[in-house]
C-alpha cells in the first residue's frame, strides 16, 4: 500500500475507528525509504575505527587501521571454538579494561583491538530508538516498521504470527546494523504476567495467562534469534549456535508495579508464595529460556521476598543459569544495582558491596541510567570490588565470557554472510507492512454487542463525548505504545 494511501487510511481510522487505530499501528514508522536503496551494507557498519566503519571486529583492514595485525590475535581465529576465542580475548585485557566492559555502554579495549559496544536496544513491537544511541534513525533509515502492541498481537492466539513478527523485526535490525544504525542485542520481549490492569504497562505484555505469555515469548524469541531452517534444533554446543539477533526476556521476576500509592518499582518488595512464584511468575521465563533458547534475561528493580532480584543467587544462578540452562547473559534493568543502594537501601550496602553482591549472584552486565547522567555500578565500582576482596577477578572474567560468547554467536567478530546483503530496502518493506496490518486484524477482539447498541444510529445519536487525555483521544503517537520507533510526521 502506498504511504499516501496508508496515511489516508490512518486518518479515517482515527476519526471513525479509534480503537482499531490504536491497536493496529498500521502505519509504518518510516517517512520514506528510497526505492532505489537496495540491499548491501556498503561499508557503513556500526564499528567505527580510525574514521572508517566496519561490520565485524576481526576485519584485517580494521586491525591494520589500529596498527595491529589481526593474525596475531587468537580471538580472531575463526577456526577455533568460541569458548577458546573468548578466553583469549578476556585473558589479554587488564583488570581496568575488563571492568570498563561490564556496563551497557562498553568502552572496548583499543590496545587489543576490541571496539566499544552499546548493549541496550529495544524491539518490543518493532525496532525502537529508545536507549543511549545504539539504535538510531536518520538519513537512509528514517524509521522502521511498527507492529501492533503486544497485548493486541497476543490476542490473535497465533504462534506462527508471533514468530513471523519476531523474524521481520530481526531482519530490519540486521539491515540497520549493516547501515550503522543498530547493534545486535535487544532487550525484548516484556513477559511479565499482568496481575493488575492499573499497572500501566499491560499493553507491553501478552497478558495475564502464564502459559500464553510463555508461548508468545518462545515464538517471538525464536523469530528474533533463529538462523535458517532447523535452527531451533538442539546444537552440539548451544553456546556456539549462531543467532540472528539476541533477544532478552524481561523483567525477572514478580514485577508488575511502577507506581501505585506508596508503592513504586524501585522499593517494592514482592511477597510471593513458592507455588505462585513457580506457576505464575517463573513459568513464562522458564519457557522463554528452555523452549525459546533466549540468549538474555533481564532482572528487575524490585525485591522478591526481601532480596533484590538482581542480587538473588537463587533466582539468577540456581534457577536461570543452572536449572533452566541459559545460553547467554544476564543484564540488570537500568539501574537496578544502584537502586539497591540509593532507593531500597538494602542492608545499607555501599556501591562496592552492591556491585559484589550482584555479580556473585550471577549478574553479568549492568545497565546504567544514562538519562540521569549516571554511570553503571559495575563500571564504577568493579575495580575496587576486586581490590577490596569482595569479588575475584575470575568473577569478572566469567561475566565477560557470557557477554562476549553472545557477541561471537551474533557474528559481531566474524560477520554473518547470510545477512550482509540486507540494506535500506529491507526496512519497512511492503511485506513487513502487510504483516503488521495482518497482525492487527488477527488481534482485534469483538466485545458483546448488548442491546444492539452498535453501530450507532446517526439519526438518533447527535453527539459523542470522548473522555480522557487529549493526546489519547486524538490517537496521536502515544497510541503507538511504549518502546515505539519513529513514525511519519506528515
Amino acid at each position: 500500500m502506498p504511504l499516501a494511501a496508508m496515511a489516508s487510511a490512518s486518518s479515517f481510522l482515527s476519526r471513525c475507528h479509534p480503537t482499531l487505530a490504536a491497536a493496529v499501528a498500521l502505519l509504518c514508522a518510516i517517512a520514506a525509504v528510497s526505492s532505489a536503496a537496495g540491499g548491501g551494507a556498503g561499508g557503513r557498519g556500526p564499528i567505527a575505527t580510525a574514521g572508517k566503519n566496519y561490520t565485524r571486529v576481526c576485519d584485517p583492514a580494521r586491525f591494520a587501521a589500529l596498527g595491529l595485525d589481526a593474525s596475531r590475535f587468537r580471538y580472531c581465529d575463526a577456526s577455533l571454538p568460541y569458548a577458546a576465542r573468548v578466553r583469549d580475548l578476556v585473558g589479554r585485557m587488564t583488570l581496568e579494561e575488563k571492568v570498563r566492559n561490564l556496563g551497557d555502554q562498553a568502552e572496548g579495549a583499543p590496545r587489543v583491538g576490541l571496539p566499544p559496544y552499546r548493549w541496550w536496544g529495544e524491539a518490543l513491537h518493532g525496532v525502537s530508538d529508545v536507549g543511549p544511541g545504539g539504535t538510531w534513525f536518520g538519513d537512509v533509515v528514517p524509521g522502521a516498521t511498527s507492529f501492533p502492541l503486544v497485548i493486541n498481537a497476543a490476542a490473535a492466539f497465533n504462534e506462527s504470527l508471533w514468530r513471523a513478527v519476531g523474524g521481520a523485526v530481526s531482519t530490519e535490525i540486521r539491515a540497520m546494523y549493516n547501515l550503522g544504525h543498530a547493534e545486535l542485542t535487544y532487550w525484548s520481549p516484556n513477559i511479565n504476567v499482568v496481575r493488575d490492569p492499573r499497572w500501566g504497562r499491560a499493553s507491553e505484555t501478552p497478558g495475564e495467562d502464564p502459559f500464553l505469555v510463555g508461548r508468545y515469548a518462545v515464538n517471538f524469541v525464536r523469530g528474533m534469534q533463529d538462523v535458517g531452517a532447523g535452527a531451533g534444533a538442539a546444537a552440539a554446543d548451544p553456546f556456539a549456535r549462531p543467532i540472528k539477533v539476541s533477544s532478552c526476556c524481561k523483567h525477572f521476576a514478580a514485577y508488575d508495579v511502577d507506581a501505585w500509592f506508596k508503592a513504586d518499582r524501585l522499593t517494592f518488595d514482592a511477597q510471593v508464595q513458592e507455588r505462585d512464584m513457580v506457576e505464575t511468575f517463573e513459568r513464562p521465563f522458564e519457557m522463554c529460556i528452555r523452549d525459546g533458547d533466549a540468549s538474555c534475561v533481564m532482572c528487575s528493580y524490585n525485591r522478591v521476598n526481601g532480596i533484590p532480584a538482581c542480587a538473588d543467587a537463587r533466582l539468577l544462578t540456581e534457577t536461570v543459569r543452572e536449572q533452566w540452562q541459559l545460553h547467554g547473559y544476564i543484564v540488570s534493568d537500568c539501574d537496578s544495582v544502584r537502586v539497591m543502594v540509593r532507593d531500597a537501601k538494602w542492608l545499607n550496602y555501599t556501591g562496592v558491596e552492591a556491585t559484589a553482591a550482584a555479580m556473585k549472584a550471577g549478574l553479568d552486565l549492568d545497565c546504567g541510567m544514562f538519562w540521569e547522567g549516571a554511570r553503571d555500578f559495575f563500571t564504577t565500582y568493579g575495580v575496587d570490588a576486586v581490590r577490596q576482596g569482595k569479588i575475584k577477578e575470575a568473577d569478572v572474567d566469567n561475566a565477560l565470557t557470557n557477554v562476549y560468547l553472545t557477541l561471537m554467536r551474533l557474528g559481531f567478530f566474524d560477520g554473518m554472510p547470510e545477512f550482509e546483503s540486507l540494506g535500506a530496502g529491507d526496512v519497512c518493506s511492503k511485506a513487513h507492512k502487510e504483516l503488521a496490518a495482518d497482525a492487527a486484524r488477527q488481534g482485534m477482539v469483538l466485545l458483546k454487542n448488548d442491546a444492539r447498541r452498535l453501530p450507532l444510529d446517526p439519526t438518533k445519536i447527535k453527539s459523542v463525548s470522548l473522555v480522557g487525555l487529549l493526546e489519547h483521544i486524538n490517537a496521536t503517537d502515544v497510541m503507538l505504545g511504549d518502546y515505539r520507533g519513529k513514525f511519519p510526521q506528515n
